[in-house]
C-alpha cells in the first residue's frame, strides 16, 4: 500500500458517514411526517393509475438535490413496509437520473467548452444512455399492475415501526460501508494502472486516446481538457477523441460504482436488496456504456 493517499480515504469515509446517516435521517423524518402522502394526496388516484408509488415519485424529486437523499427515502419507505422489494428496488435505480440532468445543463456548455465538438458528442452520448437506463427502471417499476404497492401496504402494516433505530441502522451497516469503500478506493489506482498497461493492445484507441482515458479516473474535466489539447494538436480526431471520452468514463464510472454507490447502498439497505442493487445496476451500466462504445468505435473504424 506504499504511496496510498490515506487523507484523501479517511475525507472519503467521513462524507460517506455523513451522507449515510444525513440521508437516513431524511428519510427517516419524511416518512415519519407522511409527507409523499400530504403533498401528492390529490394525485394518489392517478399515480394508482400509473402504477408509480407515491414515495417513489416523491424521491425523485428530492434526487434533483441530491439522489443519496433520495435513495435514503425509498430505503426508509421499504424498511417500513410501505414499498415492495421490486418497488423499493427499481425506485432507487432512478434516482440517478434527476441530479445526473440537472448537472448536465451545466456540463454540456463546459465539455463543448474544453472539448468542442467531440466535448458536445459525447454529452449527449452519456445524458442519452443515462435516460434510457431510467426509462427501463420506470417500466421495470411500474411492470408487475397497478394493486401490488396497495396489497403490500395491507400485508406489512404490522411492520411499521419495526425496523432498526437510526442509531442502531448505523451501527448495524456503517462499518461494513465504510470497509467496502476502503477497499475499493485503495484497489482503484492498480486498477487504474492496469487498465492503462493493458489498453495499449486495443488497437483503435492511440497512445493519446489511451492518455484522455486514463485522465477520466481523475475528473471528466481532466479528461475533457486533455482531449481538447490533443485535438488542437492533431494527435486525435474528432471520432477518436469521443471514442477515447466514453471508454474513460466506462472504467471511471465503473470504479465509482464500487467505491462510491455499493458503499452507499450497504449503508442504508439489507444485504439481499444490496446484491440486487449492485447486481441490475452493474448490468445495465455495463450494457449500455459497452453500446455507445461500440457505437463511437464505428467512425473510427471507417477512418472519420
Amino acid at each position: 500500500m506504499e504511496g496510498a493517499d490515506w487523507s484523501g480515504l479517511l475525507k472519503g469515509m467521513g462524507l460517506l458517514a455523513l451522507s449515510v446517516s444525513g440521508g437516513l435521517a431524511l428519510g427517516k423524518a419524511i416518512i415519519a411526517l407522511s409527507l409523499p402522502e400530504r403533498l401528492l394526496g390529490s394525485l394518489l388516484p392517478r399515480l394508482r393509475r400509473l402504477r408509480i408509488p407515491a414515495q417513489a415519485l416523491f424521491a425523485l424529486g428530492v434526487s434533483l438535490g441530491s439522489s443519496r437523499a433520495g435513495s435514503a427515502l425509498v430505503a426508509e419507505a421499504y424498511g417500513q413496509g410501505i414499498l415492495s422489494e421490486r418497488e423499493a428496488l427499481f425506485g432507487t435505480l432512478l434516482q440517478s437520473f434527476p441530479g445526473y440532468l440537472k448537472r448536465w445543463l451545466v456540463s454540456f456548455p463546459v465539455a463543448a467548452a474544453l472539448a468542442g465538438t467531440a466535448g458536445a458528442i459525447y454529452s449527449v452520448a452519456v445524458l442519452a444512455r443515462s435516460f434510457c437506463r431510467f426509462m427501463l427502471f420506470l417500466f421495470l417499476l411500474r411492470g408487475r399492475g397497478a394493486t401490488e404497492n396497495e396489497e403490500t401496504v395491507r400485508g406489512t402494516e404490522g411492520r411499521r415501526g419495526r425496523g432498526f433505530s437510526f442509531l442502531g441502522t448505523l451501527a448495524r451497516t456503517l462499518p461494513a460501508a465504510w470497509a467496502f469503500y476502503a477497499l475499493a478506493y485503495l484497489a482503484t489506482p492498480a486498477l487504474q494502472e492496469f487498465i492503462e498497461a493493458r489498453g495499449a493492445s486495443f488497437p483503435l484507441l492511440s497512445a493519446a486516446g489511451w492518455t484522455v482515458a486514463a485522465a477520466s479516473f481523475a475528473h471528466v474535466n481532466a479528461a475533457l481538457g486533455v482531449a481538447g489539447g490533443a485535438l488542437a494538436s492533431g494527435s486525435l480526431t474528432t471520432a477518436q477523441a469521443v471514442l477515447a471520452l466514453l471508454t474513460g468514463n466506462m472504467l471511471a464510472v465503473l470504479s465509482r460504482v464500487l467505491r462510491q454507490d455499493i458503499a452507499f447502498w450497504i449503508g442504508i439497505f439489507p444485504g439481499r436488496m444490496v446484491r440486487s442493487l449492485f447486481v441490475w445496476n452493474l448490468v445495465t451500466l455495463v450494457a449500455t456504456m459497452a453500446a455507445t462504445v461500440c457505437l463511437a468505435a464505428i467512425p473510427v473504424l471507417w477512418g472519420w
